[in-house]
């Protein structure tokens, strides 16, 4: 097609479609701009890589907007002329523009707040979100400047709208025959299967920090790549090697180091577990503290004034974890660690699939060994899956928001800490009732946006932030949780373990931003050594088996965590996920596996929680990204052939402790 056909065709009906690839490339430009220049990234980077960022980042606009107007080409390729030019269908393309112009304005202020809590582009968290829409949406309209944000969309696209209205009548005038239309739709289709077959998330790697790649990246793009991955196997996607090899590595690593040595069932993580000493039959209750990252915990991170005096002052009754990290950046990646003991597998969390049930988890294990289980949380159970996930792999009984009275003080999450905690009280004491030991799994939500608590015992102050006001809130109601406790009778029985899910936001130029992952983690109870701090590297799903080892239950496990009191510092490490990378941390070094069978290595500063990239890979740092292959390739087939499931069998029963 000659130019001046191709001038022809532009001006006549696909003027609107050409508009409003336009508006769209126009948006994406702006939303990249004003992310650059809320991270600094200039100053951070440089002109070159931030220059880079831009006309990468013009390529990935360009493809999405081909493909979000695509619709409107074909409609408008279809539609006969003399339906053109009604009345009726001036009025539809002319709605449909505006409305699409409002979206585009109103997803980009939307991005801008997702960047700025999850320092990414929209990625699994946002896929996951979209499911549930009361919490979000209650979320969204509590946190932020909704009425704002909806009022400057529309007013641009009024504007934008008036712009356009004169060009938009001229292009009603012209006719555009069918072959034109052809032709148009014939080159429109080649451009952009050529464009999505160059296009690949690694073009968005222009420098070595991870925020400015992300804004290099379009949220559209990035929405839809997550949403392919979110089930995706292992396999396929990472670097694998042969089953045999994975399976043998795997059960080296997972080797205790106990008074028996490990002997494991073929092809599989199943082994005796025999704990030394006494069993105990104690109650377990393990809290999940909302977004409680270390940053906060001013034992950890001194503070002229610490944010977590409750917390601080229960470390000398326990033994505080002091070098552990989460799996993940959400709170259903710590209840698939603590309950099951997986790795965190690329994609969703094993919480949210439809294939998680009858797995091998700390509440089965319990239950069949006469433990009534329960969940208490302040939100709807049915929120990411997570009573689906619990009820079907050996949680009982569920109390959720709809148990609590009415009035109860609440943000869109659910009922606040001071409640939940009081609840689970209430819930203990009638499990204690019955005679039997249990396990209760207890998840806070205050310590999120909006950041609103009641403002009974504690206040917020104007010397903090509206996070730091609630992370004090949210201790003051764990500390009187647990001294509330110690009047109640089954407390002399029971050990707790106090943890944060996660970090409270994801931050950092750095591939896996370690900071935001960090957590504290504190037992209490009988067996447990008061006063003490360990430093060994620990990752949330050590959880379970530190639990039995405490319990001092016999047991078979397919679990992959480690029972953190028994094994040697240097044995140390952690698993966690970021986006579509998934790593292993040991011994001051860590091994990133990406997409398309990538594999990195990194060093660790413990001390700044910060990693730099190795370029030339030794022996031993070969031999962690191996390490890493057959955690996650191991795992990831374990759980889809349905070989993590939970087969009861017949255990030495724990001798009855004294009340």
């Amino acid at each position: 097609m000659s130019p001046g056909k191709l001038r022809s065709t532009l001006a006549s009906r696909y003027f609107l479609a050409v508009a409003l690839a336009g508006i769209y490339m126009a948006v994406f430009l702006l939303t990249r701009i004003v992310l650059l220049a809320v991270q600094h990234t200039v100053s951070q980077n440089g002109f070159g890589p931030t220059l880079a960022a831009l006309g990468v980042g013009e390529i990935f606009d360009a493809v999405v907007a081909l493909w979000m107007v695509t619709p409107l080409v074909l409609y408008l390729s279809l539609l006969p002329e003399r339906w053109f030019n009604g009345r009726f269908q001036r009025a539809v393309l002319w709605t449909g523009l505006g409305v699409a112009t409002f979206t585009a304005l109103f997803t980009a202020s939307i991005e801008y707040y997702f960047f700025e809590e999850f320092n990414s582009r929209f990625n699994f968290v946002a896929v996951d979100y979209l499911a549930y829409p009361t919490e979000v949406a209650g979320n969204v309209w509590q946190s932020y400047h909704v009425t704002f944000v909806f009022a400057f969309a529309v007013i641009i696209t009024g504007t934008v709208l008036f712009f356009l209205r004169r060009p938009a009548r001229e292009a009603w005038q012209r006719a555009t025959p069918p072959l034109k239309r052809v032709a148009f739709v014939a080159g429109f289709a080649a451009i952009l299967a050529v464009a999505s077959w160059t296009i690949s998330p690694a073009l968005a790697h222009v420098s070595e920090d991870r925020a400015l790649n992300e804004i290099t990246l379009n949220g559209y793009y990035s929405f839809f790549m997550a949403v392919l991955g979110k089930d995706a196997p292992y396999e396929g996607l990472y670097a694998t090697r042969p089953q045999p090899a994975v399976m043998a590595r795997l059960q080296r690593l997972l080797g205790e180091k106990s008074l028996v040595p490990a002997s494991f069932a073929s092809g599989s993580t199943l082994r005796k577990i025999d704990n030394p000493g006494p069993s105990r039959r104690l109650n377990v209750v393990v809290v999940l503290e909302e977004s409680l990252g270390s940053e906060f915990v001013g034992s950890l991170h001194p503070q002229p004034e610490s944010l977590t005096p409750s917390f601080d002052a229960l470390m000398a009754e326990g033994t505080l974890l002091t070098h552990a990290f989460s799996t993940g950046n959400r709170t259903v990646r710590a209840i698939e660690a603590t309950t099951s003991s997986l790795p965190p597998l690329p994609g969703e969390s094993i919480v949210r699939r439809d294939n998680s049930v009858g797995l091998f988890t700390l509440p089965s294990l319990l239950a069949s060994q006469g433990y009534q289980t329960m969940f208490v949380y302040g939100g709807r159970a049915l929120f990411d899956g997570m009573g689906t996930y619990l009820h079907q792999n050996g949680v009982e009984r569920m109390v959720d928001q709809s148990t609590y009275p009415p009035g109860t003080f609440a943000t869109a999450w659910g009922v606040c800490d001071e409640a939940i905690f009081t609840k689970a009280l209430e819930v203990m004491d009638e499990a204690h009732a019955q005679g039997k030991p249990f396990y209760s799994l207890v998840l806070s939500v205050s310590n999120h946006r909006p950041f609103t608590f009641p403002q009974g015992h504690i206040k917020a102050e104007g010397r903090f932030h509206r996070r730091e006001n609630v992370v004090r809130y949210a201790d003051w109601a764990l500390g009187r949780f647990m001294a509330q406790a110690k009047s109640h009778a089954f407390y002399q029985n029971t050990l707790f373990v106090l943890m944060g899910d996660h970090g409270a936001r994801v931050y950092g130029k750095a591939e896996i931003p370690l900071a935001s992952y960090e957590v504290p983690i504190l037992f209490v109870g009988p067996g447990v050594p008061a006063g003490v701090r360990l430093e060994t590297l620990t990752s949330s799903l050590d959880v379970p088996p530190t639990i039995l080892g405490i319990l001092g239950l016999d047991y078979e496990s397919k679990f992959f965590g480690h029972d953190v009191f028994r094994i040697s510092p240097e044995d140390g490490r952690a698993l966690m996920t970021h986006g579509s990378e998934i790593a292993l941390m040991r011994g001051g070094r860590m091994a990133v596996l990406g997409l398309r069978e990538s594999a990195a290595l990194f060093t660790v500063d413990e001390n700044k929680n910060e990693i730099a990239k190795v370029k030339s890979v030794d022996a031993a740092g070969h031999e962690l990204i191996e390490d890493a292959i057959a955690y996650y390739s191991g795992a990831d087939r374990l759980y889809r052939s349905g070989a993590f499931a939970f087969k009861p069998t017949p255990a030495r029963q724990p001798a009855p402790a004294a009340e």
